[in-house]
C-alpha cells in the first residue's frame, strides 16, 4: 500500500509539471492552429528566470518570486509571438514550423550564454520536512514541498479552466478558436486575444519550470526532452482541449513512473513514444479530441 501511494504521488508531481507545459501547446494550437515547438524552451526560460530572481533577490519569499517569474515569462512569450509568429499567421506550415524550432534554439543558446551550461537547482523556499501522517501510517516519505507543488499546480489548472469557461476573456478565446476570421468583425481584438493566450501559456510553463527546478535541476537544454513529452501528452489527450492536455499529461506520467518503478528507467522514453503511436492508431484525434473540434 505504501509503495502504491508513493508512486501515485510521484505520478501527481510529474503529471502536474507535464500538464502545466502541455496546456500551453494545447491553447496556442486551439487558437491559431500553431504547434509552438519553442514552448518547451519557454518552460526552460521560466525556470531560469525563477532561478535568477532567487539568486539576485534571496530575501524574496517564494510566493512572491514565483508570480514575478510567471509575469516576466509571460512577457517573454508575448514578445516571441509579436516578433516571430505574428507575421507568419497566414504563411505555409513549413515556414512556421522552422520558425518555432529556430526560436527554441535561440532561447536555449541565450540562456546558455547568460548563465552557463551547468545544471542548477532552485532553492525550495518551502518546508522540506516529511508529511508526518503519511510517514507514520503508510510508511511513505513525502515532503511538504512536493505536496505544495501538487496543490499549487492543480490550483493553477483550476483557475485556467475558470478563466476559459466562466469569463468574457475566455469566451473571446473560444470564439477566436472557433472562427478567428469572423470574430474581429464583432469588435474583438484578435491580436490582444492571441497575445493573451501566449501570456497565459507561458506563465503556466514558467510555474512548471520553477517546480521542476526545485524538484530536480535546470539546464539550458531541458526544454527539448520535457517539451516533447508535454507535446506528446497534449496529442494523446487531444490537442486543442484543456481537459485532454491534463488527462494526457497524467497518463503519460503514470506510464513513465510505472516503467521506472517496475521495468527500467532506460525504457521510459521508448514506451512514452510507443504509447503515442498506439493511441493515435486507436484515437487519431486523441482521447478527448474530435475531428474538426476547436477548443481553447
Amino acid at each position: 500500500m505504501g509503495v502504491l501511494v508513493q508512486q501515485l504521488l510521484n505520478v501527481a508531481q510529474l503529471g502536474a509539471v507535464y500538464a502545466l507545459i502541455a496546456l500551453g501547446y494545447s491553447m496556442v494550437y486551439g487558437i491559431i492552429r500553431l504547434i509552438n515547438f519553442a514552448h518547451g524552451d519557454i518552460f526552460m526560460l521560466g525556470g531560469f528566470i525563477g532561478l535568477l530572481i532567487g539568486v539576485r533577490l534571496p530575501w524574496l519569499p517564494v510566493y512572491v518570486m514565483m508570480p514575478l517569474a510567471m509575469i516576466l515569462t509571460a512577457l517573454a512569450g508575448v514578445l516571441v509571438e509579436r516578433v516571430a509568429y505574428r507575421r507568419l499567421r497566414n504563411a505555409n506550415r513549413m515556414s512556421v514550423v522552422i520558425t518555432t524550432l529556430g526560436v527554441g534554439i535561440f532561447l536555449e543558446n541565450l540562456v546558455r550564454l547568460t548563465v552557463g551550461p551547468e545544471t542548477r537547482q532552485i532553492r525550495s523556499g518551502m518546508p522540506t520536512a516529511s508529511v508526518a501522517w503519511l510517514q507514520g501510517h503508510l510508511g511513505v516519505y513525502v515532503t511538504w514541498d512536493k505536496v505544495l507543488i501538487i496543490l499549487v499546480s492543480f490550483s493553477l489548472m483550476a483557475i485556467l479552466w475558470l478563466v476559459v469557461n466562466r469569463t468574457l476573456v475566455g469566451t473571446a478565446m473560444r470564439a477566436v478558436a472557433d472562427n478567428k476570421d469572423v470574430v474581429p468583425l464583432m469588435g474583438v481584438n484578435l491580436n490582444l486575444i492571441i497575445a493573451g493566450t501566449f501570456a497565459i501559456g507561458s506563465a503556466l510553463a514558467a510555474a512548471g519550470g520553477i517546480f521542476y527546478g526545485q524538484a530536480y535541476a535546470l539546464d539550458p537544454y531541458m526544454g527539448i526532452d520535457l517539451g516533447w513529452k508535454a507535446f506528446i501528452a497534449a496529442v494523446i489527450g487531444g490537442i486543442g482541449s484543456i481537459e485532454g492536455a491534463v488527462l494526457g499529461s497524467f497518463l503519460l506520467a503514470g506510464v513513465e513512473v510505472a516503467t521506472v518503478a517496475y521495468l527500467s528507467s532506460n525504457l521510459k522514453n521508448g514506451i512514452a513514444f510507443g504509447l503515442l503511436i498506439l493511441l493515435l492508431l486507436v484515437w487519431p484525434w486523441g482521447i478527448m479530441g474530435k475531428p474538426g473540434m476547436r477548443k481553447v
